[in-house]
């Protein structure tokens, strides 16, 4: 089925007037292809995202700790599916395309996140987004503590320490990690971050219709 783009803009428009929370940014982030993929079969992609899940939830048992999920969800996404961050074309438009990343295996920090974020929702851990400047991370917290997790570089964890060295490294120095960095990020501004990605690819490739597009629906989401 052929949808117009004026119709996935009426849907987008919808869906961002409505609560946006970790347990729908899958789809969100997918009404935000469909207006340049006419032919998106949203509810087919979010099965598959749904299918990872219940893998997922198939190794898991009553009542073992919540961190065995965590490397449950690990080995499914990473390992068995390969899922990883594209950093041969990094600003390729399509790892900002949720659908495309999905097919490929392949994205940026954030749309990697949106994957893992839905299927960590499915499965009951509580995760939430980390939007650093020039990257994103979650964070999985537990009873008494909370990981850190880099779906771009395959699901690695990472510590406060470590979060701050890299975060100088993208700073090029110039910034220090501080608590306000780690905060849980709204689903709201990680589609508004997604949408603000598919701006500069789109303005890099010379696609200023896309672009505009793309800055068009920053500003529904920001209303």
């Amino acid at each position: 089925m052929l949808i117009h783009p004026a119709e996935a803009r009426r849907q987008f428009i919808e869906f961002a007037d409505g609560e946006i929370t970790t347990e729908n940014l899958a789809r969100g982030a997918l009404l935000i292809a469909l207006e340049d993929y006419p032919r998106l079969d949203l509810d087919a992609a979010l099965a598959e995202l749904d299918a990872l899940a219940a893998r997922v939830e198939k190794r898991c048992t009553r009542g073992e700790p919540a961190a065995f999920r965590l490397g449950h969800l690990h080995d499914e996404m990473f390992d068995a599916d390969g899922y990883r961050g594209d950093t041969q074309s990094y600003y390729d438009p399509r790892n900002a395309y949720l659908n495309e990343v999905i097919e490929r295996k392949l994205g940026i920090p954030i749309t990697l996140s949106i994957v893992f974020l839905h299927v960590a929702a499915k499965i009951g851990l509580s995760a939430h987004g980390v939007g650093l400047p020039g990257h994103y991370l979650v964070k999985v917290q537990f009873e008494l503590n909370e990981v850190y997790v880099d779906p771009f570089h395959s699901g690695q964890t990472l510590t406060i320490p470590e979060i701050g060295a890299l975060l100088q490294q993208l700073s090029g120095g110039n910034t220090q990690l501080a608590s306000e960095h780690l905060r849980a990020w709204s689903g709201r501004e990680t589609l508004h971050r997604v949408l603000a990605n598919l701006v500069s690819m789109w303005s890099r490739a010379g696609d200023t219709r896309r672009a505009h597009s793309a800055h068009e629906r920053m500003e529904l989401l920001a209303e």
